[in-house]
């Protein structure tokens, strides 16, 4: 993991595509503003991890189907 220190209105650009630009900043917190392009979503770290989860899990016990 890289370390960069950015004052507030300062930015960051991740290859080439992603840019980030700092807002706000208190003790433990950032207020960022995320620039990319717009087909491309964007999600908090917490959200794809859950998803990851959730389908690792899905992977491992494919349910039986149901029949009727």
């Amino acid at each position: 993991m890289r370390i960069l220190r950015r004052g507030v209105g300062e930015g960051l650009t991740v290859a080439g595509k992603v840019s980030v630009k700092a807002l706000k900043a208190r003790a433990n917190t950032v207020r960022a503003a995320p620039g990319a392009p717009s087909e491309k979503p964007i999600y908090p770290n917490e959200i794809l991890e859950e998803l990851s989860a959730a389908a690792r899990e899905a992977l491992k016990s494919p349910e039986e189907p149901k029949i009727r």
